[in-house]
């Protein structure tokens, strides 16, 4: 009897326990993230939808979504880690992602990054970000980043078209999407427009698992911006929304606002992360 090779190279992997590509790509990789977060395993499943809605310029979101991203991928499952950054910005972000520690610069060169007017998306917490992800990257792990930003007049439109774009070319990863809390919203209407659809409202259709999850505020400080000028930007105090919490993922909706979220994402006390360009070396790491 002649055996087609196919049939030699499937008895071969019978007997020698061989895996298929799809197999080795997703297997679990080894990789420090830090403690698990209590509550994750409620929504890293697999081809999951996450929005964090943050408050820009806190060293804490960007450290959490960077860990949450870890946690998933270290299970196994390929992450799309998108962030509130221009479009213009992928390239330099996938350069840096791909190269070596020490060879590549940072990107922040680019006119974002040195923009007279920082409101915190690019703050030294989102370089230090983008740095973790290069080195899980390095580390065997599947993560990438997609800057989902195109600019306009309507941003919350625009946004949710980019990652409808990005979700169509990777289904089956799990998406963690970075974004301003207002943009995380899941219904309609605000106090200055009644028919203002956020960013996740609108992905909703597209995306009928999404979990939205609101950054639980136990006050501290963040880099915004107050107005339209420079002078308007800066460390400010934050007011804090009830009692401090432990890291982790809270799914049930707020009782005051039951259609903003599904849930919240605590980090403790914020702090206040200036804009990278020019930020001070002796400036405190975001946590792991």
């Amino acid at each position: 009897m002649r055996l087609s090779l196919r049939s030699l190279l499937a008895a071969a992997c019978v007997l020698t326990g061989c895996r298929t590509a799809r197999e080795t790509a997703t297997a679990p990789v080894r990789a420090d993230c830090g403690p698990a977060i209590a509550g994750m395993e409620a929504v890293l499943k697999p081809s999951a939808f996450v929005v964090l809605g943050e408050i820009h310029g806190t060293q804490e979101a960007p450290a959490f979504a960077a860990r949450l991203a870890c946690h998933a991928a270290a299970l196994g499952q390929p992450v799309r880690l998108a962030l509130e950054l221009p479009v213009e910005e992928q390239a330099r972000i996938d350069t840096f992602v791909e190269g070596e520690a020490g060879t590549a610069g940072m990107p922040t060169d680019s006119a974002f990054w040195n923009r007279a007017v920082q409101d915190g998306r690019g703050s030294e917490a989102m370089r230090q970000l983008l740095e973790r992800v290069r080195e899980l990257r390095h580390a065997g792990l599947s993560v990438r980043v997609v800057a989902f930003d195109p600019g306009g007049s309507d941003r919350d439109t625009t946004m949710a078209d980019q990652l409808r774009q990005a979700r169509s070319q990777a289904r089956g990863d799990t998406f963690i999407v970075l974004v301003g809390n207002l943009h995380a919203r899941r219904d309609m209407g605000a106090p200055w427009d009644s028919k203002l659809r956020f960013m996740t409202h609108q992905l909703l259709d597209a995306e009928p698992g999404l979990v939205s999850l609101d950054l639980a505020n136990a006050g501290g400080s963040a880099w915004i911006c107050r107005g339209m000028t420079p002078d308007t930007c800066g460390q400010q105090p934050l007011r804090g929304r009830g009692a401090e919490q432990p890291l982790g993922i809270t799914l049930q909706k707020s009782a005051d606002d039951p259609d903003g979220y599904d849930g919240t994402y605590s980090v403790g006390t914020l702090h206040a992360s200036p804009p990278a360009h020019g930020a001070a070396s002796t400036a405190t790491p975001a946590p792991n």
